[in-house]
């Protein structure tokens, strides 16, 4: 397997300003492509300091830069490699014509800054990458079975110069002689160490990588690399069996990876169920959550927040008595809300919830994070009782997820 390195240029990441998702792309592509990313380095837009990144990574098979190919003075990623390699930097009249000048050209941009010159000054030797977005082409040169790559930093030039050229030449180069076939699914609540010594029985060539999201899933990504399509497909198949099997002993809530919500938008549609909300702890977020979904207006009739006890009472029918005698964070409370919303939508199914998601509240008697659901489907009225650890959004979070998770489980 070939082995990488990327180095993202540019002052603005290291003062922390701005984002480095370009070194994210490009190493979740590379390993898609059977390459193992060694190392991921930021440097500022300083000469002696890229170099000295180069020099640190040059065991690499294949050394990616990132940003500098502006048209400015501090754009000097390019400066750099050359003084790197010790290489002439050319100024390439077909360049200037055929690639930095078009995008002008196209949005009428005249006259064209006479800076943008420095966009068409290449390596002696190397291959310019074509930029379709914008105005600086990259480069791509070949030594001694080591490769150098400048690409740009705006991410939508950066990513169209990979999947459109850089792919292609390291594939004629032998860089890239096969693939990687992955399979994702996710596991709720519960921990990576926990699922690490449940699959650990699990003997497979493929490896088996365990993500813990914020949303409060983990993602298991089962992979592996080949130039045998159909046998990989077969071995990471056989494998993500035999981890499903051993979730399934274990009685885990596992799904595909693809929204919590969106499967039980499908299941409801293929059911001809309607569905409605009363929220008092997640505010709207749960109906929020269920409407990213195009097609959730054929499910959701509607969603009542009933975050003050006023709504509660006045619009849900809670009883007085019941808040006073039990508070809004009870069993009794989210009877009475989910038996009203019921009245109120005239859904199939109706989903009621309260609690505590702090800083306040907390006390021996109910704790933060306690939370109740109510869960009513068709005349079968049920409630749920929950205690969820984390900071105010990761037990909203929990929460939402418990909803669909409960409603999964229900109807699948």
């Amino acid at each position: 397997m070939k082995r990488a390195a990327v180095i993202s240029v540019g002052t603005e990441i290291m003062k922390g300003k701005m984002d480095d998702t370009n070194s994210t792309f490009i190493t979740r592509w590379l390993h898609a492509s059977g390459i193992y990313t060694d190392w991921r380095l930021s440097v500022k837009d300083d000469i002696d300091d890229i170099v000295n990144a180069i020099k640190f990574a040059i065991e690499a098979d294949i050394i990616i830069l990132t940003g500098g190919l502006g048209p400015t003075e501090d754009d000097l990623t390019r400066d750099a490699l050359a003084s790197f390699l010790n290489k002439e930097l050319v100024f390439s009249e077909e360049l200037w014509e055929n690639d930095v000048t078009r995008f002008y050209r196209v949005n009428k941009i005249v006259p064209i800054p006479e800076s943008n010159k420095r966009q068409a000054m290449y390596l002696e030797g190397s291959i310019p990458l074509r930029n379709e977005v914008g105005t600086a082409p990259g480069l791509y040169y070949k030594d001694a079975g080591k490769v150098f790559v400048l690409l740009p930093g705006p991410p939508a030039e950066n990513q169209c110069m990979i999947k459109n050229y850089l792919a292609d030449r390291l594939k004629e180069d032998g860089f890239i002689d096969g693939e990687i076939v992955t399979d994702i699914f996710r596991i709720y609540n519960t921990g990576e160490s926990a699922i690490a010594d449940l699959f650990a029985p699990v003997k497979s060539d493929c490896n088996i990588g365990y993500y813990f999201t914020q949303e409060g899933w983990i993602e298991i990504h089962t992979s592996l690399y080949s130039n045998d399509k159909s046998e990989a497909e077969a071995k990471v198949n056989s494998t993500v069996k035999a981890l499903k099997e051993l979730l399934d002993k274990n009685d885990f809530f596992y799904t595909e990876n693809i929204e919590l919500s969106k499967i039980v938008l499908e299941l409801f549609k293929s059911r001809g169920l309607t569905l409605s909300f009363a929220e008092s702890i997640t505010g709207g977020n749960l109906s929020g959550e269920f409407i990213k979904n195009a097609g959730a207006s054929d499910v959701l009739s509607g969603s009542v927040v009933a975050y003050s006890n006023e709504i509660k009472k006045n619009v849900l029918g809670v009883k007085t008595d019941t808040l006073e005698k039990h508070g809004a964070v009870s069993e009794e409370c989210v009877r009475e809300m989910v038996t009203g919303l019921k009245k109120v939508m005239g859904t199939e199914v109706a989903v009621s919830i309260s609690g505590i998601a702090g800083p306040t509240g907390n006390t021996k008697e109910k704790p933060l994070g306690l939370v109740y659901f109510g869960f009513m489907t068709g005349d079968e009225l049920y409630c749920k009782k929950e205690v969820f650890f984390g900071d105010r959004a990761r037990i909203i979070r929990k929460c939402i997820n418990y909803v669909f998770m409960e409603l999964v489980r229900h109807y699948k």
